[in-house]
């Protein structure tokens, strides 16, 4: 028996532009404006969006019904806006991007939705479109972007984002109303932690600063690493000194450790300089600079503490930093000296098992 051959198209045709449109995964469909009235081309193609066959009061379903998303309901309130108030053709294409409801995991999906509107005069009458979802495209996008904007290694916007996001929150501040606090956090001796245990265990060290700086501050913060081991912070309405310095001392608690790779140790912590708007600056230059002259006063007065501008540090009373609690300042002497201490502590414990084999041994 001969296998009947397959037929080849040698136009497009309806087979072709069906295969086509169910490969690019669009979807048509029709909306009656004067009965507000919305209806899919083809009731039998599967698709994965909740939107049923057919369906009355489409302008309200479709923008508050749940059907587009919350954030997005506004394209398709600004396209009924223009169709209803703009009325200088008789056809008009009209394109948005917006997340539709799907029938599967995830909820939403990217889509990209085409109209084309007809007219009785002046008068709005049919519009006829398609939905192509795009979420493949849509997720790659935003994985370039979140690429280009943070940093690789802590996943905090990268130094050139945040910048241009500290300026433009600072511009849409006004000094009569605005406020703000601009932290530069340093990881104190970080040279001497990569030069002890190893470019690897300073990337992840970097991690668990990135990590406490996401989890100490809130989500809408500006966060973002501006240097090898030097972090930024912005904190939008943050006037309150009292609240910023209960904020900064957490976050130096936090990062209160003792460091321990192959037998090695090392003390480490953290200084916090910080400004505020719009008393110490306005612009972004201005507040990193008074900032940065808080870090160094952190620094002087033996690291491991925040400290808050003031228009003269070197007269600043010990009072507006915070030292860590019932500790004193890191310093290479102290660290010295916690080495030795720990190196004395195994020199012991080896010793005292030596006496137990030696015991154990003389009871046999």
């Amino acid at each position: 028996m001969t296998q009947s051959a397959a037929v080849i198209p040698s136009n497009f045709n309806p087979t072709v532009y069906e295969a086509l449109e169910s490969a690019d995964n669009v979807i048509f469909f029709q909306w009656d404006l004067t009965a507000d009235t919305f209806k899919l081309r083809d009731t039998s193609s599967k698709h994965r969006y909740a939107l049923p066959n057919q369906f009355n009061h489409a302008s309200t379903q479709l923008t508050l019904g749940g059907l587009v998303h919350p954030d997005d309901a506004g394209m398709l309130e600004q396209y009924l806006h223009r169709i209803y108030h703009e009325r200088r053709i008789r056809r008009k294409q009209y394109n948005i991007s917006a997340r539709l409801r799907s029938n599967k995991r995830p909820l939403w999906l990217w889509s990209e939705v085409h109209l084309v509107t007809y007219y009785q005069g002046r008068h709005p009458m049919m519009a006829f479109g398609n939905i192509r979802n795009i979420q493949a495209e849509k997720l790659w996008q935003e994985r370039i972007s979140r690429r280009a904007n943070t940093d690789d290694l802590t996943g905090l916007l990268s130094k050139g984002t945040a910048q241009l996001r500290i300026r433009a929150a600072l511009r849409k501040m006004v000094p009569e109303t605005g406020s703000a606090s601009l932290l530069i956090i340093d990881a104190d001796e970080f040279k001497t932690i990569n030069d002890t245990f190893g470019h690897l265990f300073g990337d992840k060290v970097l991690r668990e600063i990135a990590q406490a700086i996401n989890k100490n501050f809130r989500q809408n913060d500006i966060k973002g690493r501006i240097g090898g081991d030097e972090f930024i912070v912005l904190l939008p309405g943050m006037s309150n000194a009292d609240v910023l310095k209960r904020h900064c001392s957490a976050l130096c608690r936090r990062l209160s450790l003792v460091l321990h790779k192959d037998g090695k140790h090392h003390a480490f912590s953290i200084s916090i300089g910080a400004a505020q708007y719009p008393a110490h600056g306005q612009s972004y230059e201005e507040l990193f600079a008074r900032a940065d002259e808080a870090l160094y006063e952190s620094k002087r007065r033996g690291k491991g503490r925040y400290v808050l501008y003031q228009p003269d540090m070197s007269e600043t009373s010990d009072s507006n930093d915070s030292p860590l609690p019932d500790s004193r300042p890191i310093q290479t002497e102290s660290i010295t000296e916690l080495q030795a201490r720990i190196q004395q502590m195994q020199t012991t414990i080896t010793y005292l098992e030596k006496m137990m084999c030696t015991l154990l041994e003389a009871k046999k």
